[in-house]
């Protein structure tokens, strides 16, 4: 009898997105039968360990970033390099012990969302990115090149890079001129269905993403919401020992949900307000909703895709300096949304079995 395939699934730390669209490939290999073994850390290891109870789990490293209070790119940019010798100190810690646990687990196959150090030369190693090519804003595209060629020197330590898109069009930018022949795009990766049921929230607010600008962007929310006195669920993306849900008013909050409440509650509301990540991004687009986007500041990556969807007419999107609710919503309401936005789960399942 042929021994099942082991594979070692590892997200990035950096918010929750990363693990949350791991959650369908975890599905899809557990349908094929393979034996997963989940590695992480933060808010996103606690996410899959609750929505995979039953898994094996390990700890690695944390990447923890601290994001800067002020809205500017400068700022950002700043504040990530201050970081960047803890950052290479994560990586090459993180490479040691998944060699490690490749060794212990007698891993086959691994999965890396953008942890650069989660590869090793006994296994089959994958690397998921939505961004082959970093963007930088205008006062550093300087920098780009350098940046770039990092990324394309960590990347070349892989097998294999998934990209999770249908193609390169919603992504542009980010998908640069000639990819290296080890890549396919694997679809739009959501953990949510489609579910019946009614509208019952004129706006449902997502925070999600490191602090502080998840706080900031939530108080800020809160504030606006209780103003406009419209039926509205804020979940405030902090992941605590146990779930809370309060109502005060109009406004129902929770500081997280599950899957399968998040899922019906983003589809109980009319309007959706969240940061332009991409796994939210996917998520809303799997469920068609309408969106208001707020980038969050000095995020390349984010302002990109919001602008992209603003000129494709799918989704609103405004700063989150100087934002305003009530406008955002009526020019959101005036867009197309995701209605005509249609998944091929194909893409997944070959790549899938490309590594079993």
């Amino acid at each position: 009898m042929e021994r099942r395939r082991r594979i070692l699934v590892a997200p990035l730390d950096w918010g929750l997105g990363h693990a949350t669209r791991c959650i369908p490939i975890i599905n899809a290999l557990l349908k094929r039968n393979a034996e997963v073994i989940i590695a992480g850390s933060g808010v996103s290891a606690i996410l899959l360990k609750d929505e995979f109870p039953t898994l094996t789990h390990y700890s690695l490293p944390g990447y923890a970033p601290q994001y800067s209070t002020s809205f500017a790119d400068s700022a950002m940019i700043w504040a990530m390099g201050r970081q960047l010798p803890h950052f290479i100190k994560t990586i090459n810690q993180e490479h040691t012990q998944i060699n490690q646990l490749v060794k212990k687990e007698k891993i086959d196959v691994l999965i890396s969302d953008n942890r650069y150090g989660c590869y090793s030369s006994t296994a089959t190693s994958v690397f998921i990115t939505h961004q082959p090519h970093i963007l930088m804003p205008d006062k550093f595209k300087w920098m780009e090149m350098a940046v770039n060629y990092f990324n394309r020197r960590q990347m070349a330590r892989f097998n294999a890079c998934w990209i999770p898109a249908p193609d390169g069009r919603l992504l542009g930018e980010m998908i640069p001129a000639a990819l290296p022949p080890n890549t396919r795009f694997i679809g739009n990766l959501s953990r949510f269905k489609k579910l019946p049921g009614e509208i019952k929230y004129k706006v449902v607010v997502v925070a999600s993403g490191p602090e502080p600008q998840r706080q900031i962007l939530v108080d800020m929310l809160r504030a606006q919401l209780i103003d406009l006195n419209l039926p509205a669920f804020l979940v405030a993306g902090r992941i605590d020992d146990l779930e809370k849900i309060s109502t005060s008013g109009n406004l129902t909050e929770a500081n997280y949900l599950d899957s399968a409440k998040l899922n019906q509650i983003i589809q109980q509301g009319e309007i959706i307000v969240a940061r332009s990540g991409y796994s939210t991004v996917m998520d809303l687009a799997q469920l068609g909703k309408r969106a208001v986007f707020i980038p969050t500041p000095g995020q390349t990556e984010q302002a990109h895709l919001a602008a992209r969807l603003i000129h494709q007419e799918i989704a609103y999107t405004m700063a989150q300096s100087g934002f305003n609710l009530a406008r955002a919503i009526k020019k959101a309401n005036k867009l197309k949304g995701f209605a005509n936005f249609a998944p091929d789960e194909s893409l997944l399942e070959q790549a899938i079995q490309s590594i079993l």
